[in-house]
């Protein structure tokens, strides 16, 4: 059956006459007599008892006069909801990103763009720490993520985008006797302490810091904090050096620098977007799309 025959078959219903029905239709009798009666042997049993003085439904006709309307408005409300998200949908939008994340050179017009074009989505935005972020997409406490892309590697269902390359840096103190080197390689730090994240507040990032140094011959002595705030406060009293980014807030912290590391085998990172493959949130599409309008720009 098609839309158009449900449409049909539930106006014949109600009027009980083909002459009726086809002008509510605004469809000529022979037309809506063929349309039934291809419906009918689509289906393969006669829907309407047809005899000179009157027209009235079997009882397998009944059956879906009282079921098709309801298919019929479910399909309506779909088409205007498919509408409604391509023309503006009103709704909500919760974002969260890695809490150490720059989000300014991608994500500050991006967001201006976003709710300037989307008045009517209510956008929520805050930060979390590496290994909370995931969860929040399976919980559906947030609808979209901004992370470490080696982080969703072994996440099930999640559906991804590149948003950012990032190299592997190493921070120190400001006064630290290596902090005017422009270029800096992790061997160089074997026999000092790196501050990290713990297992707890992030297996991935704590098995990320092991094989990095690994890959450099040595296994890091390691101060484990619960919070990335610990990881500055610790490096920028000269207690130790951290592994990080070139997308990292903490350069902008005045007591430390950030300094890539050579790598001779260095792989490709990624800051990625992900999202859960059963949300069906609209904004999350709308966003995306933008997203990806405003990378290919770039």
């Amino acid at each position: 059956m098609t839309f158009n025959q449900i449409k049909y078959f539930i106006k014949l219903a109600e009027c009980l006459s083909f002459t009726e029905a086809a002008k509510c239709l605004f469809i000529s009798q022979p037309a809506l007599s063929r349309q039934i009666a291809v419906m009918e042997e689509d289906l393969g049993t006669p829907l309407f008892v047809r005899d000179k003085k009157r027209l009235k439904l079997t009882p397998g006709g009944v059956v879906l006069y009282n079921r098709l309307p309801e298919i019929l408005l479910a399909y309506e409300d779909a088409v205007q909801e498919a509408s409604s998200a391509n023309q503006g949908f009103e709704g909500s939008l919760r974002i969260g990103f890695l809490d150490i994340y720059d989000t300014t050179e991608i994500f500050t017009d991006l967001i201006r763009s976003f709710q300037k074009m989307n008045p009517q989505i209510q956008l929520s935005m805050e930060r979390f720490p590496l290994g909370e972020l995931p969860k929040k997409l399976y919980d559906k406490s947030l609808d979209m993520i901004v992370t470490y892309g080696f982080s969703l590697f072994d996440q099930p269902d999640l559906l991804t985008a590149s948003v950012q390359d990032f190299i592997s840096c190493i921070m120190l103190s400001r006064d630290h006797p290596l902090a005017d080197r422009a270029e800096l390689s992790l061997e160089e730090f074997k026999d000092e302490c790196f501050v990290q994240l713990g297992p707890r507040s992030s297996e991935e990032g704590y098995q990320y810091i092991l094989n990095l140094c690994a890959r450099s011959g040595f296994t890091p002595v390691l101060r484990q904090v619960e919070k990335m705030e610990d990881v500055l406060l610790w490096v920028q009293t000269g207690e130790g050096v951290a592994i990080t980014t070139n997308r990292t807030i903490e350069r902008y912290s005045p007591h430390v620098v950030i300094r890539p590391i050579r790598m001779s085998d260095d792989e490709k990172h990624v800051i990625s977007i992900a999202w859960h493959k059963n949300n069906y949130n609209p904004a999350v599409a709308i966003f995306h799309e933008l997203l990806e309008k405003q990378l290919k720009t770039r």
